[in-house]
């Protein structure tokens, strides 16, 4: 509704992205979100821009009326409970703190002050006996789900890319097939990581078979030991990317489906509270706010 009234009054995609503080990305999949659950075009698009249609002319001023009413009842509740506060302990697979950025952690601070975030990263495989004892509140975890015993919340996809010594053979290939690394050294995430005998499948299936050199948790070593002409790593584009420098090449794979999704997991059956309770709709909300 916010991001309808904000077209609706500049006219412009850009410009309400602009006042939003969100991508027009962002704003043009709210606003077709809303058009499909009313099954009603709102905004007719042309070249000169964006005109709102009669539906959009009746929609806005109830749209004002429901979003002054959403402030109040905000306002109301965060008032009553401002005093309540709370510590969440939340697990995370490896490299989701970096892809979420602090901004994620500082943002909820700012608009849940009386909540404090006790965020580490783990092992994936201890992450679900710490959520199923209890002694977690939530994980961000890779597929695939237990979803029987869990609740998930989509949050992000990535992919991964081969990492080279700038002098390597494979060095100047644009994409890279499976069967191009046999022969080669491999350095990986190892095998706490569920995707591990996924990815090791994969390349089987593809016609490589795999020289495991080293499994590493740590990805910025993995482009470290590609770096030193150790062998290739394998890492998400987002890590390779970081940790990469003039010294390395990141390649990606032509296997288009050599992703990792990442879930926002609670356990099933379990009550949240109020302070789990903004985490989840504060993290699903921040994520949709801020692709990447």
């Amino acid at each position: 509704m916010s991001c309808f009234v904000k077209v609706y009054d500049l006219g412009s995609i850009h410009k309400a992205a602009e006042k939003l503080f969100v991508t027009p990305q962002a704003v043009s999949k709210m606003i077709k979100k809303l058009e499909e659950e009313l099954g009603r075009e709102l905004f007719a698009r042309s070249p000169q821009g964006l005109s709102p249609t009669i539906y959009a002319h009746k929609l806005y001023s109830t749209a004002n009326v429901i979003l002054s009413e959403c402030s109040r009842i905000r306002g109301e509740l965060l008032e009553q409970h401002i005093s309540a506060s709370a510590t969440l302990h939340i697990a995370t697979t490896y490299g989701v703190p970096k892809y979420l950025t602090l901004q994620f952690v500082t943002d909820f601070y700012d608009a849940y002050p009386q909540i404090h975030l006790d965020l580490v990263e783990y092992p994936e495989y201890p992450i679900y006996d710490m959520l199923q004892s209890g002694r977690v509140d939530f994980a961000f975890l890779p597929q695939p789900i237990d979803l029987i015993n869990y609740e998930a919340a989509f949050c992000f996809s990535h992919d991964f890319r081969a990492i080279v010594r700038y002098d390597h053979p494979l060095a100047e290939k644009k994409l890279l097939c499976y069967p191009d690394l046999n022969g080669y050294p491999i350095i990986l995430k190892g095998r706490d990581f569920s995707l591990y005998p996924h990815n090791i499948t994969r390349f089987v299936k593809g016609g490589l078979n795999p020289n495991i050199l080293l499994e590493i948790s740590d990805d910025s070593l993995i482009v470290e030991a590609a770096r030193q002409g150790r062998g290739v790593g394998i890492s998400a584009t987002f890590l390779a990317e970081e940790y990469a420098d003039e010294q390395v090449v990141t390649i990606p794979f032509e296997d288009r489906n050599f992703v990792r999704s990442v879930f926002l997991v609670h356990r099933r059956g379990q009550k949240m509270s109020r302070a789990q309770a903004y985490f989840w709709q504060y993290t699903t909300d921040w994520i949709l706010r801020h692709p990447r």
